[in-house]
Order: C-alpha cells, then sequence, then structure tokens
C-alpha cells in the first residue's frame, strides 16, 4: 500500500500503450494459412494487428500477430495465448469474436472478427452527453458480466480497449477488446499470472487493490467502469499526476470530485452511481455488473410524482390464494412502484389491481416491469418491491383514473366484477387460446417449429393484442384465472423461444431439428451448441451413442451410392442427437444434394 507522506515503494506499471519495439519488415503480402495480410491496422507492445482476407470467401478478418523479438520470450508467448483462451471462453454480442490460433515461423496469431468504427478514444475527444455515456456504459456492463460469469476478471479496462461499431439509427455497439491481461478468478494454486511487484493495468483505471499487492475481482473491473464514466462525462480522469506513483496514490488514498460538480449537468443521481462504483474498499461498490447496469438504468429517470396520502392497492399475484395490500406511488402517468419486502411477482407477469384512490376504487391489470431489491433499495435510498406498468390504455380507463386520482367520484360507479356471469366476449377469445394451451410453447405462439425469431415475436404480439381488451372487461372468477394462465404460458413461451440456447435445448427434447437449425442462422455459435448438447445428453444419457450407429449406417449407404437410405439413416440420427453438429452437417449437406440445391454454410 501507499501512504502520503511516505516514498512509494518502487513498482513498475505495464500499459497497453504503444511501446518503443524494433520494427519488424513489413508484414503486408504474407500467407497466414488461408489469409492474405492486407495492410497494418495498428501496433502495440506485444503485436502487429492486420488486415487480412480469406483467399476463398473473400471474408475479411483482423489477425494479431506477436511480434518477433517477443516470441522467443516463453511468458510474453504464454500471456499471447492466455488472450485466445480468454476470447474463446467468454463469447458474447459485446466482446470480440476469435475465430482461430495458429503459428507461423514459430509466431503466434489470433484471427479475429474485423470490426469497422473507431475506439472509445477516438470516438470521445469531449465530453458526452448523459444518455450516450449511459448506453456505452451499460454494454460495457453486458461484456464484463459475461467476463465474470467464467470467473474472468479483463483488469485493463480503458477508452483504447471499447471498440465502437456504428449501429442502426445511429446507435454505437460496444466491442471490448484485448483480454491480454484478464486473470482467471479460479486459477490452480502455483499458478501465477503476474510478477510480484508486477503491476499490470493504466494507472489511471486502476482500482486501489489493483494499485498495491491485493486480490482482484469482478469489483476491480466495475472500478474502472465507473473510472470510464467519469472521463466520458466530465472529459477528464478522476486521478491524474506527473507520475504513476502520484495516480495510483489518488486511486488509494483520495475522494473523487464528484462528477456533477466538475460538469453541472451531469444528473446527481448518475453522479451517485459512478462514485459508489469509484470507492474504495470493494465491499462499498455494486457486488456484480448486473447491479451496476440495472443502477445506470434507472439513473436518467425522472423523479416520481408524489405519492397520493394514503395511497394503496390491493394485490392479487398469479397462483397466490389472496390478495395483499401494498402502498404505492406512481411513475409517470401509467406506472406504479409497489413497496414490498417479500418477494415481486416474476418479470413480465400480470398482477390483478384495486387501487384504492382518493375519488373511490378501481379494478385494473398490470405488468410487472421492474424489480428493487433490498441491496438496490439500499443503495438508492428507497423502499423495495416491484414497479408495474398498467395494461388499460384506453381513453374510457384513462379519464376514469383521472378523476378518481383528483378525488372525483364516477358516477355511475364502476360495476364489481361479477364472480359467476361470464363475459361472451371474452369467452370467445379464451376458447381461441384454450387449444393452444395443450400444446407446445410453439403452439401457444401459434408458429410453426421453423419459425424465425421474428416469426416469433410476431406471434408473442398477436397473443398479447389479443388479450389486452380482456383486461378491463368483467371477467368471472374462473375467466380471470384462465386469462391469467394463457398470459403466464404466452410469457414463458417467449422467453424459452426467444433465447437461442434456451430455444436450442427445448428443440431438442422435442426432436425438432428445423428449429435447432434456426437457432443457429440466428447466431448460435458451435461454443454455445455443444454447450446445450452437453446439457441435453446429461438429461438424456445414451441418446450420442443410438445417434452414432445411425450416422456410422449413414455413412456406409452413402459409399455405395444408396443416398436416400443414407439420408434416412441421417434424419434418424440427428432426430435423436439433434445438437450433434456433424451429424447436423451431413444430414443437411446430403438433403441439399438430393434437392439440388446449394450447399449450406
Amino acid at each position: 500500500m501507499l501512504y502520503a507522506g511516505t516514498p512509494p515503494p518502487p513498482v513498475r506499471v505495464e500499459t497497453l500503450t504503444p511501446v518503443p519495439t524494433p520494427v519488424p519488415g513489413s508484414l503486408v503480402g504474407h500467407q497466414l494459412g488461408h489469409f492474405k495480410l492486407l495492410k497494418e491496422l495498428g501496433r502495440g507492445g506485444m503485436g502487429t494487428v492486420m488486415l487480412a482476407e480469406h483467399a476463398l470467401i473473400q471474408k475479411r478478418v483482423a489477425i494479431k500477430v506477436l511480434h518477433s523479438h517477443l516470441a522467443q520470450d516463453p511468458d510474453l508467448v504464454a500471456r499471447f495465448l492466455s488472450e485466445a483462451r480468454t476470447l474463446t471462453v467468454v463469447q458474447h454480442e459485446n466482446v470480440v469474436a476469435l475465430y482461430d490460433l495458429d503459428t507461423r515461423d514459430g509466431r503466434p496469431y489470433l484471427v479475429m472478427e474485423y470490426l469497422e468504427g473507431q475506439s472509445l478514444a477516438a470516438f470521445a475527444k469531449e465530453p458526452l452527453p448523459p444518455a450516450l455515456v449511459v448506453d456505452l456504459l451499460s454494454q460495457v456492463c453486458d461484456a464484463l458480466g459475461a467476463a465474470h460469469a467464467h470467473g474472468i476478471v479483463h483488469r485493463d479496462l480503458k477508452p483504447a480497449n471499447v471498440f465502437l461499431v456504428p449501429g442502426p439509427q445511429g446507435r454505437q455497439r460496444v466491442k471490448l477488446l484485448d483480454f491480454g491481461i484478464a486473470k482467471l478468478l479460479s486459477r490452480p494454486a502455483g499458478v501465477h499470472t503476474t510478477e510480484v511487484g508486477v503491476l499490470l493495468g493504466t494507472p489511471e483505471f486502476m482500482a486501489p487493490e489493483q494499485c498495491g499487492d491485493e486480490v482482484v475481482d469482478a469489483r476491480t473491473d466495475l472500478y474502472a467502469v465507473g473510472v470510464l464514466g467519469y472521463f466520458l462525462l466530465t472529459g477528464r480522469v478522476p486521478f491524474a499526476g506527473r507520475t504513476a506513483a502520484e495516480v495510483l496514490i489518488g486511486h488509494l488514498q483520495k475522494p473523487p470530485v464528484p462528477p456533477h460538480e466538475v460538469r453541472p449537468d451531469v444528473p446527481r443521481t448518475l453522479s451517485r452511481v459512478l462514485l459508489r462504483a469509484l470507492a474504495k474498499r470493494p465491499a462499498d461498490r455494486f457486488a456484480q455488473a448486473s447491479d451496476l447496469r440495472a443502477a445506470l438504468a434507472t439513473a436518467l429517470a425522472p423523479e416520481p410524482e408524489p405519492a397520493a396520502p394514503g395511497f394503496t392497492a390491493r394485490v392479487r399475484m398469479a397462483g397466490t390464494p389472496h390478495s395483499h395490500e401494498l402502498s404505492c406511488e406512481w411513475v409517470g402517468r401509467a406506472g406504479l412502484f409497489l413497496h414490498t419486502p417479500a418477494a415481486p411477482p416474476p418479470l413480465l407477469s400480470d398482477v390483478g389491481l384495486l387501487l384504492r384512490l382518493p375519488g373511490g376504487e378501481l379494478a385494473c391489470t398490470g405488468q410487472v416491469v421492474r424489480h428493487v431489491t433490498e441491496e438496490q433499495a439500499r443503495a438508492w435510498r428507497m423502499s423495495p418491491g416491484f414497479g408495474v406498468q398498467l395494461r388499460d390504455t384506453s381513453p374510457a380507463f384513462q379519464e376514469a383514473l383521472a378523476r378518481l386520482k383528483s378525488g372525483v367520484r364516477l358516477e355511475p360507479p364502476t360495476p364489481p366484477p361479477s364472480p359467476m356471469r361470464e363475459d361472451a366476449e371474452a369467452e370467445r377469445v379464451l376458447q381461441g387460446f384454450r387449444n393452444r394451451m395443450s400444446g407446445d410453447h410453439y403452439a401457444v405462439l401459434d408458429v410453426p417449429r421453423d419459425a424465425t425469431p421474428e416469426t416469433l415475436r410476431l406471434g408473442a404480439q398477436r397473443a398479447r393484442t389479443a388479450l389486452e381488451p380482456l383486461t378491463a372487461r368483467n371477467l368471472s372468477l374462473g375467466q380471470r384465472a384462465q386469462f391469467e394462465r394463457v398470459g403466464e404460458r404466452v410469457a414463458a413461451a417467449l422467453h424459452v423461444l426467444g433465447h437461442v440456447e434456451r430455444r436450442a435445448e427445448y428443440d431438442a427434447r422435442l426432436g425438432n431439428v428445423e428449429g435447432v437449425e434456426r437457432c443457429l442462422a440466428a447466431g448460435l455459435t458451435a461454443t454455445a451448441l455443444e454447450n446445450c448438447r452437453r446439457r441435453f445428453l446429461a438429461e438424456f444419457p445414451g441418446r450420442d451413442g443410438r445417434a452414432a450407429v445411425q450416422r456410422l449406417s449413414g455413412d456406409a449407404l452413402s459409399s455405395v451410392g444408396r443416398l436416400q437410405e443414407a439420408l434416412t439413416a441421417y434424419e434418424q440420427a440427428v432426430r435423436m442427437d439433434p445438437l450433434d453438429l456433424e451429424g447436423l452437417k451431413r444430414w443437411r449437406m446430403l438433403r441439399a444434394r438430393l434437392r439440388n440445391t446449394p450447399t449450406p454454410r
């Protein structure tokens, strides 16, 4: 540790900024495997990044080649290969993708996704608007959350290691780069990634524990997110100095100036979130990246409208036999926050509400859109609970709500729902769903089993649109229970089918190979597919062996020209083990050959 008034111990700070290195000969025009090197994109302390193109398919990639004079150092080669292993483990849309790893003339190189855009360092030449900063930091939190889930700490988060790819409607998509000094939290005993007394990272973005000889974990990266947000909002880092030692002392001992005092247009709520991320003690920071992301999501929200005196609501949650009386407050025109220390209902589920307003009671339905845990409530100085969005948006309902909120009673009073009489219109709608409810998730959404992601979303939207008018109708108790079950099934179906990994495992249980094909087309990676298959085979042991027998039969039949019989054998193999990539390849290629269609990728 460093203390004011005491000379700091000698340290060596290793950063990823360019350092003087012997300049090798140009790599332009060389061939690495199937890739031809076209031009140099950048050069750092450890390697040169080249733009390359596949000789056969003209796919462009970025290739990072270790400097030749460093390839003789086993420790540096190990660190270079460690980056490859890290990128292989962490697969996320906000992390640069690794395609291959190989060696040429003793020099290892990585084949990575080629990104067209600019680094955050080049983009942020001046302070950025708070809304843009929150969006960028939220994506960084998503990338770090994926890394932390595999026990990996990045340890060198800074603007130069965040790349921005232009997206639709001017939105910037974040890609996290350079895991060269990332550390595995669960490293075997006796294995070290750094020398004693050597600090890896960039001083301006290093957490206090990283400055000393202390253990780093996921909260170390969240401190760097705080520094990054501070820099993007104010145009400067919280601690600077003429030497690295001065910067480290700032991280260890000095409190940062609140961002809103440096730049008055920074919201105080956002400033508080960043100051918590910059806490000296890891225990005082956010516990994980998702917590920081959740705090950022609400940092720019307008202050909620003050609650009306004595405003409560009776809440009936799906699957519970009785209702609860909860205090609540308005959030905007059609949102409520309900205070409760108990476990909230699931996100996106519907709850029945009886609002006790100054002008009288009003029955309605709301969708749960937000959870606030006890930990988040302590940090934000509020009560735990959950937020709902009122379902009924009709003009008549809005008029009644406005009058009751202002204390004006409705004339005539709103009739209570009948517990016995069935609503004819609701019965017609519910009847259309009853047959679908006995089927699988595809039947619930009324879509084919090979539906595209867009078709799945449209199916869920059609179901919700059909159910929406029922929220304001006087349903019988039986109809209300059916209505809630249908809503739960629609939400569950979209939850499973709307995520490629969950959908792939679900399709495997159904034997729905066409659905697995859709998941691959939608971006399911080979690594994710293998993880799904491992869980599937743990649930259904022996499927892989029986599928292998069918696949070998298909190979034998194909070799003697009995192609239709071979296709049948391959299809039986993939129906039995739908997540086997080799089996899928053979079945699809032979099917395309017999149909005289292009060979699928």
